[in-house]
């Protein structure tokens, strides 16, 4: 093992690991993991491109949200929408074909917590054999190239935020103001991406003013930090209409939330999750190794900075799993110079290293077995697949998008930059008002339904209305949304699409 570690360079071949791993999921991985990546990111970003980016006042525009209600910084969108505009210009125009660019900035993106992961690892061991473990876990983990290519968030935050947590801690050790203000303007990056993740950035000054004992660290970094929060407040002036205005719609939608409380959930349930993810009994060990003391005064900057933001989310009521996503590589990170610093303090006895070691090989195995079934994850691939199909079709006036069985989020943007805003159907009482009307019922010539078993049903009673309907695609289930479904069928829907072809023109004559 020595001889092989030798020969091969751990930084590289780990980032060659990760960039092998993401490479398939930029191909293969398509749709999106939960709305927010796709519905207030990607979509706000293509509206841009087909409607224009601002409303008529210079603001952005965002859906069916006023500007000055946006509970987000428009860094990302921006970025989204810049990508978006260099392939329009050159010809791309639909969004499908887009997003196989956009995944690859993204996967290329998130080798910085490789590359940084690894930095750590490797400055604070000294170990090679330790460096190489944590980057390939951070370069392979079942969950990690999938979430190379979101476009959560959650999961960008995370790619500035490792880096930094090494240029702190480097810049505090070597003593180098420069990578002290460098990792606080990927801080602020961080934070401003998404505002949550302020949680694990404003920690880290206090930590550098009580370890170095002087102000001037905790200042460089501040400095960095404040630096892109006026950038990004100076941003919510031009597109949301006032300064910081995006971070203070947040905090006052924390404070005087509105609409009914979310359902409490239990205050552990993020720390199962984690254990969980890292796949037990291992995760045990891994996870327990961070609490040791020589481990916490070595690294209390990402000690911190992963703890005040697991802590404080786990008070506040609403939760949702992609909430940890900008800690996990940190996570890693520490569980890994955790581990390595127990090992090497002899204080593990024989029988807990072999279970320890047993623990690994279960996890390795668990994790390859995981790791296909992620990489290669179509998520809501009928809700895409049908739009796209639809894109793809040259003789579409105006479609309708049957969700009457569930109201669920159409993926308009992928049905083409010339194709017009669906009818989306939530009522069947809908298109008894259409008939009479006669305004946009015999436009529509393409039906979606979206129905997990009753698509029979639906096209039945469709044809009362539209007449003869012949079917021309059907978007099945991706491998997880079957695999969901099958563990919880209440919560999780299979996301199948029916999409039926009105034959000839056909008009009800109430």
């Amino acid at each position: 093992m020595r001889d092989w570690l030798d020969r091969f360079h751990p930084l590289l071949l780990c980032l060659l690991v990760a960039l092998i791993l993401r490479l398939p999921a930029v191909i293969f991985s398509r749709g999106y993991m939960a709305s927010d990546d796709h519905f207030e990111t990607v979509q706000i970003a293509y509206d841009g491109i087909q409607k224009g980016l601002l409303n008529d006042d210079g603001t952005l525009r965002w859906e069916r949200v006023a500007p000055d209600n946006i509970g987000r910084s428009p860094l990302y969108v921006l970025f989204l929408f810049a990508l978006m505009k260099l392939q329009f210009w050159i010809g791309i125009t639909g969004l499908d074909a887009m997003m196989y660019f956009i995944r690859l900035i993204h996967a290329l993106l998130s080798l910085l917590t490789v590359y940084f992961g690894m930095k750590y690892i490797a400055d604070s061991t000294q170990s090679r054999h330790a460096a190489l473990a944590g980057g390939l876990i951070l370069a392979g983990h079942f969950l990690m190239p999938y979430l190379a290519v979101r476009n959560l968030i959650e999961q960008v935050s995370a790619d500035l935020l490792v880096p930094s947590v090494y240029l702190a801690y480097k810049g505090f050790h070597s003593r180098d103001n420069r990578l002290l203000m460098l990792a606080g303007i990927l801080g602020g990056l961080s934070w401003m991406i998404r505002f949550n993740t302020g949680l694990a950035v404003l920690p880290i000054p206090f930590v550098l003013r009580y370890q170095a004992r002087q102000v001037r660290p905790a200042l460089y970094f501040a400095a960095g930090g404040l630096l892109v929060v006026l950038f990004s407040g100076s941003l919510d002036i031009q597109f949301l209409g006032s300064f910081g205005r995006s971070s203070l719609n947040i905090m006052e939608r924390f404070l005087f939330p509105s609409g009914p409380p979310p359902l409490p959930q239990p205050f552990w349930i993020f720390a199962v999750l984690i254990l969980g993810i890292l796949i037990p009994p291992f995760s045990f060990y891994f996870v327990g190794s961070i609490f040791n003391r020589t481990t916490l005064n070595k690294h209390l900057v990402a000690f911190t900075a992963a703890a005040c933001f697991f802590i404080v989310h786990s008070i506040i009521t609403h939760k949702e799993e992609r909430f940890m996503v900008p800690i996990f590589p940190l996570l890693v990170i520490l569980g890994i110079v955790g581990l390595h610093e127990w090992l090497s303090s002899g204080k593990l006895s024989a029988g807990h290293r072999k279970f320890l070691k047993g623990s690994a090989v279960a996890a390795l195995a668990l994790n390859i077995l995981f790791l296909p079934i992620f990489t290669f994850n179509y998520a809501h691939r009928g809700t895409v697949d049908s739009m796209v199909y639809l894109s793809k079709q040259s003789d579409v006036r105006l479609y309708l998008v049957d969700r009457t069985e569930r109201k669920l989020l159409a993926p308009y943007s992928y049905a083409g930059i010339n194709t017009a805003m669906p009818i989306l159907l939530d009522r069947w009482e809908t298109l008894d008002t259409a008939a009479e009307r006669v305004n946009w019922f015999d436009s529509v010539n393409y039906i979606v339904v979206f129905s997990d078993t009753a698509q029979e049903m639906h096209r039945q009673r469709l044809s009362t209305y539209f007449g003869e309907m012949t079917p021309v695609y059907h978007a099945p289930p991706s491998l997880v949304d079957m695999l969901l479904h099958f563990l919880n069928p209440r919560h999780n829907h299979t996301n199948e699409a029916w999409v039926y072809r009105r034959i000839g023109d056909y008009s009800i004559d109430k």
